[in-house]
């Protein structure tokens, strides 16, 4: 049974977490950034993290894992699956956990916990709005270029969401988003701005901010976040990556 070998077992005695779970889900509650830090595992290609807990769950497995940022901050909700899971050994001091690798989309969110786990009180999360893990297909105009592009969206809230595509997306420019929601009639647009990019192994990563020009733009943002929360309240998005 692997063990870890970067992490003290007081790092992981520290770590708390709870289990949430329903007859096709699991999610794994971090208490915050510094116990993401602490079971923090870079073996695994597109990173991954150690969560204290009993619950026996199959390898290969899909889950998501939670990480809280405090009373007044949203949590940050990552994509995974069941690497490997181990028993408790009481005397040896060693907590029973799973092991969870991440998916290749949520790079960009490791690497935003690992530095709120790094810089501490020093560092706080500048997101107001928690995102919901989705996997849906969307639609990208550019202004100026007669062609779209094809991307899929893995995370989205209030604030903005992230993306990922096999083509890159321009920087720093104004979007347009065609998304539709299910139970859509007709596909929904949305303003938007490219607040980051990363490239990946697999595909690129993409961060937008919406851009709610009027009060009606801001409506169709919370109403296509409440259909997708109303979609599974209680279950990720079957990953696709």
């Amino acid at each position: 049974m692997p063990a870890i070998t970067s992490k003290s077992s007081e790092d992981v005695r520290r770590s708390a977490s709870v289990v949430r779970t329903s007859e096709n889900f699991l999610e794994l509650v971090l208490a915050g950034a510094k116990d993401f830090l602490a079971g923090y595992d870079a073996t695994f290609e597109f990173g991954g993290v150690f969560c204290p807990t009993r619950r026996k769950v199959a390898v290969g497995s899909p889950l998501t894992v939670r990480v809280r940022l405090g009373r007044r901050q949203p949590p940050v909700v990552l994509l995974g699956r069941v690497a490997w899971r181990r028993p408790g050994r009481h005397l040896e001091k060693i907590r029973a956990g799973i092991a969870v690798e991440f998916l290749a989309s949520e790079q960009s969110k490791a690497e935003y916990l690992l530095n709120l786990g790094r810089a501490g009180s020093a560092l706080k999360s500048r997101r107001r709005h928690e995102r919901l893990p989705v996997d849906l297909p969307v639609n990208i105009h550019v202004p100026g270029s007669a062609t779209g592009l094809l991307a899929r969206l893995r995370d989205v809230g209030r604030g903005g969401a992230a993306l990922t595509s096999l083509e890159p997306i321009p920087g720093d420019i104004d979007l347009v988003l065609e998304v539709s929601p299910p139970g859509a009639q007709v596909a929904m647009e949305f303003s938007a701005r490219v607040a980051w990019s990363r490239a990946g192994e697999h595909d690129i990563g993409t961060g937008v901010e919406w851009r709610a020009r009027d009060a009606g733009g801001a409506r169709r943002i919370k109403e296509m976040v409440r259909r997708l929360a109303a979609l599974s309240p209680h279950e990720p998005p079957v990953p696709t990556v």
